[in-house]
């Protein structure tokens, strides 16, 4: 079995150590902090690479990987074999000296190098404005919190009820300064046209002005009591079923004694003093919020334009519907993920949204597209204390199943009422929730 350290080696405190092939210098793509790489050794027992650094300033860090064919005049980036990594890294570490990460390389990249390879480890340093693709908290102690670079390197899997329970998984969706149709076109099937409410009319381009994190999973029963405080949000589920019972008003509303009246406002502003969301950002120091409608549909669609990200899987294959979900909830996680690895988008629970429901603004071009848009700034006469939902729920038609479907409801309800959720039952919760937090 070949070295991943090959090459003239010495031996140094027992182990051996490649005198070119891995680089000692920092290779990153990110603007500071820097980390500077002391040392790379190579167990020839474990073969397990172990990476000492400093850094210069506090960063998010996490390990890397490069390889090359030519001799070192060209490297390629292969991070997403780099999976089994511990010690000092994914999360955020203060300047100092002395850290290590250990990377069990033969596990996550066996074969490698090939003849004619040449394999280093990279240290990546990351700004919390520029931050990895995952992002997971715990909901216990929420100052634990770890950063990973592809889905493959969380522990144990996304689909861990751990994830679903105790820890909050986030992924990070690019969506900053990228000119986009929202809504549907006029084709497509199942479309609510008109001036109606819920209506999907017009077609208009849409520029977010910046990426966040979108939970995995919409808020589970045992994460909302953990976040929020128990029995919150739940009508008696189980803990890793998504939270059924929401109000919109007690996520981002305030009353200062029950039987007063509820403070509230736009999805232009932030979450009112002391709601749910407001000390969800005050213990954490985090932007928790709620998706706008363009934020969730933008996450939804991952990069298509079609009724669906992914038109060639059944319906029943991705989502609890109508058809499919027996007239109950069922545990989150249990369908395929959309392509950016976001499961329930469709059915289960309706999800809230920031903004209150209202027509969309006229249709324009792609040269001038709607900025980052929150809905109107008030209730509309039509809609008076209604807030926008997406995704449908368990009650919901499969033409409800598309990434430009709209439902809605009073803030202040959480369950069915008139075709919000696609029932008339309004004994039947179904109102539920999805995390984001904004990235400057």
């Amino acid at each position: 079995m070949k070295n991943i350290l090959h090459g003239s080696s010495i031996c140094v405190n027992g182990m051996f150590v490649a005198s070119y092939v891995i680089a000692l210098a920092l290779q990153t793509t990110f603007a500071a902090p820097v980390a500077t790489i002391v040392s790379t050794e190579q167990d020839q027992k474990t073969r397990q690479v172990s990476v000492k650094f400093n850094l210069s300033e506090a960063a998010i860090v996490t390990l890397g990987a490069q390889v090359s064919s030519d001799g070192g005049s060209s490297w390629t980036d292969v991070d997403a074999n780099v999976v089994h990594v511990v010690g000092d890294v994914n999360r955020k570490l203060a300047a100092g000296n002395g850290y290590t990460a250990i990377w069990n390389v033969d596990r996550d990249w066996r074969g490698h190098p090939a003849d004619g390879e040449s394999i280093r480890a990279v240290v990546r340093c990351w700004t919390d404005d520029n931050p990895p693709l995952y992002f997971v908290m715990s909901c216990v102690d929420v100052s634990k919190r770890w950063y990973f670079t592809d889905e493959r390197q969380i522990p144990g899997g996304v689909t861990n009820r751990l994830y679903k329970t105790d820890y909050l998984v986030m992924r990070r969706i690019y969506a900053k300064d990228i000119v986009w149709p929202m809504s549907s076109p006029g084709t497509e099937e199942g479309r609510v046209g008109g001036n109606a409410i819920g209506c999907e009319y017009p077609q208009h381009y849409v520029k977010l002005t910046n990426d966040y994190y979108m939970a995995v999973y919409p808020g589970t029963v045992r994460q909302s009591a953990l976040l929020f405080g128990n029995g919150w949000g739940s009508s008696g589920k189980a803990n890793w079923f998504p939270s059924d019972a929401c109000h919109h008003l007690a996520l981002r509303g305030y009353r200062t004694a029950q039987g007063q009246p509820w403070t509230f406002v736009s999805g232009a502003e932030a979450p009112v003093a002391n709601s749910a969301l407001d000390l969800l950002r005050t213990a954490t120091g985090l932007r928790f919020d709620l998706p706008t409608e363009a934020q969730w549909e933008f996450a939804c669609r991952a990069g298509t334009g079609t009724a669906r990200s992914d038109m060639e899987v059944a319906i029943s294959d991705f989502a609890w519907y109508a058809d499919n979900s027996g007239g109950a909830t069922h545990e989150v996680g249990l369908k395929l993920a959309s392509p950016w690895g976001l499961y329930d988008m469709f059915g289960n629970v309706a999800e809230w949204c920031r903004d209150w429901e209202g027509a969309y603004e006229t249709a324009n071009s792609s040269a001038s597209p709607v900025v980052a848009p929150t809905g109107p700034a008030t209730p509309t006469s039509t809609s008076t204390n209604f807030r926008a939902k997406r995704g449908g729920s368990f009650r919901s038609p499969a033409s409800w199943m598309r990434s430009a479907s709209r439902g809605y409801l009073n803030q202040d309800y959480n369950k069915v009422n008139n075709i919000a959720d696609g029932g008339g039952d309004s004994g039947v919760f179904a109102s539920g929730y999805r995390l984001v937090i904004d990235l400057d």
